[in-house]
């Protein structure tokens, strides 16, 4: 029986019966009304779909765009790290040289305490540049 009046609300999804004298009250009652309302819901109906995949569709690409953002931010910060690396290794590498040739003309020179106190000075000067 309840399958009976599920597949009857199915063929009238407003729920209205097949009967004419029902039909009769229910447009004496409600008149045009009825089609008023049945009208502005289904206007209604589409507004909101309408919204919501606008929504969506916004949505989407603001996602989008945050993806292309985010990338673009992370090969940026990628590229400068790399950079910075590379610097750092130069002066690395720099400093080792000039300490290898410091170190050079302390052999060459007899230890004076005066004269390699200044000159770890002026290597600390470099390094902290």
């Amino acid at each position: 029986m309840a399958k009976k009046e599920e597949e009857a609300k199915q063929a009238n999804p407003l729920g209205m019966s097949g009967d004419p004298k029902i039909e009769a009250v229910k447009q004496l009652i409600f008149g045009e009304n009825m089609q008023q309302y049945d009208s502005e819901f289904n206007e209604i109906k589409a507004l909101i779909k309408k919204t919501r995949t606008e929504i969506e569709t916004e949505l989407n690409e603001t996602r989008d765009a945050l993806n292309k953002l985010i990338n673009q931010t992370k090969d940026s910060l990628t590229n400068e790290i790399r950079d910075l690396r590379s610097d750092m290794n130069k002066k690395v590498t720099q400093l080792r040289a000039d300490m290898d040739e410091s170190v050079a003309d302390l052999d060459d020179r007899k230890l004076n305490r005066k004269l390699l106190g200044t000159l770890l000075q002026e290597m600390g000067k470099q390094i902290a540049e």
